[in-house]
């Protein structure tokens, strides 16, 4: 049996066929999510997994017995049970999972129904090479997560955005379709950020067009709201020197502040605000409140101000002014 395309597993699943055993392996780790989820949807269908229908291994630390002994055994409560082993590279004694293939009368899809166990090994890499792998390569389902191609790219991020119910303008595309490095992580989690904005236009503008690497903008904003000094100090370097690079940036760490001060004076006043919050946003707030008090963030609000002021009338670069911030 060669590679099988995700879009082939992925015709089955719809059609309520399954494999006894899947494969998934490659770099695009949200490939291999997806497929998983769908996996998942058509074992359970719409009930939900329990710790008698659904078991989760690790390669790097479980048996391998163990891993058979889960396999060659039934649900508890009937029906299909399914068996998750991520890092599967890392498994020793490869040898005996191909003689538990070898054991498996038919590789080829069924109705679901039929099958008592579905077991999913999902790892960084496969190296054909060597016997085991390739053995296992002849007998079941391999399906490569391969890195997204160039030409690829356009609809992934059309279908990454209409899942989060965005509808992206034609610049917003070219942005997000050049970033560098490019995967479909980085691409979502700067979509996770539009969607945060919503439509307030000249926010979205300063998420996309920051003017530096999407890691190094958020791991600076981060840095700064845990105020971790020696991390921000690192990135602060990169865009200091160009005006039309820290506008943008200071707009995002103003909007954040705006969040921080709010969930503050929620828990003072014991109240709630009717603002619907992103779940990021939210996990980043309740990390960084911890840090903070109305009098720091005042102090922080001042030197924001200073430096959003001289970048604009002044037109000196701030670097002075973001080391006195941090």
């Amino acid at each position: 049996m060669s590679r099988i395309e995700a879009k082939m597993i992925q015709k089955e699943l719809e059609a309520g066929k399954m494999r006894p055993v899947y494969w998934i392996f490659g770099p695009e780790r949200m490939k291999s999510r997806e497929l998983v989820r769908r996996i998942q949807k058509a074992v359970f269908k719409e009930e939900t997994p329990n710790d008698f229908n659904f078991e989760k291994h690790d390669g790097s630390d479980a048996e391998i017995s163990t891993i058979l002994d889960a396999a060659q055994g039934f649900s508890l409560m009937g029906g299909t049970k399914l068996i998750l082993v991520r890092n599967a590279e890392e498994l020793k004694q490869q040898e005996m999972l191909v003689e538990y293939f070898e054991s498996i009368e038919s590789h080829a899809p069924v109705d679901g129904s039929e099958l008592s166990n579905v077991i999913v090994f999902i790892s960084k890499n496969f190296d054909a090479r060597k016997k085991a792998t390739k053995k296992i390569q002849e007998l079941v389902a391999t399906i490569s997560c391969d890195e997204v191609s160039e030409q690829d790219r356009e609809p992934w991020i059309g279908y990454l955005a209409k899942r989060r119910g965005l509808a992206l303008k034609n610049d917003e595309l070219t942005i997000l379709r050049g970033l560098d490095p490019w995967n479909l992580e980085i691409v979502d989690q700067e979509l996770s950020k539009l969607e945060l904005v919503a439509d307030e236009e000249e926010l979205r503008k300063q998420v996309l067009l920051s003017g530096v690497d999407a890691f190094a903008r958020d791991d600076f904003i981060d840095a700064l709201f845990c105020r971790d000094q020696k991390r921000a100090m690192k990135w602060m370097y990169l865009f200091c020197e160009e005006i039309e690079v820290q506008l943008p940036i200071l707009g995002l760490v103003s909007w954040n502040l705006r969040h921080l001060k709010l969930i503050l004076l929620e828990e003072k006043t014991k109240s709630r605000s009717g603002e619907k919050r992103n779940p990021y946003l939210q996990k980043n707030l309740d990390r960084w409140k911890r840090n903070w008090t109305f009098d720091t963030i005042q102090e922080f609000e001042h030197g924001l101000f200073e430096i959003d002021f001289s970048l604009k009338n002044t037109r000196l670069m701030g670097k002075g002014l973001w080391t006195s911030l941090l």
